[in-house]
């Protein structure tokens, strides 16, 4: 990249950050899509036949907690090794690789580097030995978008084809 004047250093910075939330913003969106249609499918569990009682039980529920649930569910349901036990597995590792870094999205704090075009997210207290930092270019950021449309996608196609 070319040398930036501090004035344009600040224009690209400005530019970087509001694309960077424009995308975080679709994110939420998408992640909170993503968590209803999950509880759904926990509730509607066996038919729908606890579906008060499921409610009740889920609607608390943490996505972590409803990941967990929705193991427990395939556990009971599926032969482990067989293609639906598989499938929901596959799912479970990569909404749970989500979680994470929407975690660490939505509790980190925010920088912008405009000579190297990334948003950096600083994960951890300034005073902590454990603070670290994960720089992320737009075309990054619109990757996690895309995995969290693919789960909701995925998780769509594994209720109709096996429900829990």
């Amino acid at each position: 990249m070319t040398k930036m004047t501090a004035e344009e250093a600040h224009i690209a910075a400005r530019e970087l950050e509001q694309a960077a939330a424009a995308i975080l913003g679709r994110m939420l969106f998408e992640f909170s899509r993503l968590d209803v249609a999950l509880g759904m499918l926990l509730v509607w569990a066996d038919e729908g036949r606890q579906l008060e009682e499921l409610t009740n039980k889920v609607v608390d529920y943490t996505f972590h907690k409803k990941l967990d649930f929705l193991a427990e569910l395939a556990d009971e349901k599926f032969k482990k090794g067989s293609n639906p036990h598989i499938m929901y597995s596959q799912w479970l590792a990569k909404a749970h690789s989500a979680r994470t870094i929407r975690n660490q999205l939505v509790h980190g704090r925010w920088c912008v580097n405009a000579y190297q075009q990334q948003i950096i997210n600083v994960i951890g207290l300034p005073a902590s030995l454990d603070q670290r930092e994960v720089g992320y270019s737009l075309g990054t950021l619109e990757d996690v978008l895309s995995d969290i449309n693919y789960l909701q996608v995925e998780l769509q196609k594994q209720r109709k084809q096996w429900p829990v």
